[in-house]
């Protein structure tokens, strides 16, 4: 499947060049491929297109920074609902280019001017997937940006410049959790250049503004600073939110749920369940619930957590220790295909009611995941 990505971008970009050189306009295009990034991206997911698809139709693709909207128009081709951010102020040609190729494709992109460096609200309120591809270190405030998109996007496909070293006192600096505050004419004369981030530091930025790294890729110099040209660095990493709504368009909370405590994570009663939704293709589903044991549960000794998908038992979970564990299983046999299968579940024992608290508790749910894998 390696290559697939690529070469649709390849062919959109065609597709699109054919359009701007129909159009008479009085203003310069942006001056860079934004479909470039397929490569990238056809590295970072190995390919699988229809991985891609599946995270961008999700929800709404919020493509941030979007330039002249063309990753916005490819993914609409495909059949996402796409929200294009830029600001008018920054943008290369005040924006005009995106609406033009937008009128010319009659797209149905909806385009958005907004200053994202600022205490910024988006259109919607929660998305799919957010692209953010080569904005991070034009920002000031990179650590407000990305934990506000870990509230209100499920996944994020990100870029950003980095460096490995910070000469001349910090030769080796990849595994130093930090970032280079540019001066205003230090890269490329630049004054919206700000922060370069060690690969380390974006790590762990991303780790405290809500983000679960998936995967990630390196691109350039392996040897880089802040400010060279000839030693510029890029990562593109794939991550998932910690902080939004604990479930996806997949996933439908039934019986045993407590109201959110705070973003990404709510208590169950003892007994709760679930609704998924299944794919129109023979497949096994993977689920992946992230969960929290008290301490007081264990007082007892070990807690036992019993499920079924369809009325078909699952494996139990014994919890013997406190604290975050993952409860995954394959679900395999007679699921009917593109129906929603009920998942139960169900403690042996929960916390409480007492007098701090009327409530009956189970587990904490972070996040629940659902995935496929086609049967071959």
């Amino acid at each position: 499947m390696t290559g697939r990505i690529a070469n649709s971008g390849v062919d959109y970009e065609r597709r699109l060049e054919a359009v701007r050189s129909r159009l008479r306009v009085s203003f310069p295009w942006y001056p860079y491929t934004s479909l470039s990034n397929m490569d990238h991206l056809d590295r970072l997911l190995g390919g699988d297109m229809e991985r891609l698809i599946r995270m961008a139709s999700s929800g709404t693709v919020l493509d941030l920074g979007c330039g002249d909207g063309d990753l916005s128009f490819f993914l609409e081709s495909v059949g996402c609902k796409v929200h294009a951010v830029d600001y008018r102020v920054t943008n290369h040609n005040h924006m005009m280019g995106v609406r033009a190729l937008a009128k010319a494709l009659n797209s149905r992109v909806e385009i958005h001017d907004i200053d994202i460096d600022s205490y910024f609200q988006l259109p919607a309120p929660k998305y799919g997937l957010t692209l953010f591809l080569g904005i991070l270190y034009h920002l000031k405030n990179p650590f407000y940006a990305l934990e506000y998109l870990a509230l209100h996007s499920r996944y994020c496909i990100l870029s950003t410049r980095i460096a490995s070293s910070i000469p001349p006192h910090l030769p080796d600096a990849r595994d130093f959790a930090g970032a280079y505050l540019l001066d205003t004419q230090e890269l490329n004369r630049d004054c919206t250049n700000f922060w370069i981030f060690t690969e380390t530091g974006l790590r762990r930025l991303l780790k405290r503004t809500g983000w679960r790294v998936i995967t990630f890729i390196t691109g350039g110099p392996t040897v880089s600073d802040p400010w060279s040209l000839d030693r510029d660095q890029r990562i593109f990493c794939l991550a998932e939110s910690t902080l939004g709504p604990i479930t996806g368009a997949e996933v439908e909370l039934l019986d045993g749920w407590y109201e959110p405590e705070s973003p990404g994570w709510r208590w169950t009663k003892r007994t709760f369940s679930i609704a998924m939704r299944t794919p129109a293709e023979d497949c096994t589903l993977l689920l992946l619930m992230n969960v929290w044991v008290h301490e007081e549960m264990l007082s007892e000794g070990p807690v036992t957590l019993s499920a079924s998908a369809g009325g078909v038992a699952l494996h139990p979970e014994v919890f013997t220790e406190a604290g975050d564990h993952v409860f995954f299983r394959s679900i395999r046999g007679e699921i009917p295909r593109a129906t929603a299968v009920r998942l139960e579940f169900s403690l042996d024992r929960a916390l409480g009611p007492n007098a701090d608290d009327d409530r009956e508790l189970g587990l904490v749910v972070a996040s629940i995941c659902i995935d496929t894998q086609l049967v071959k």
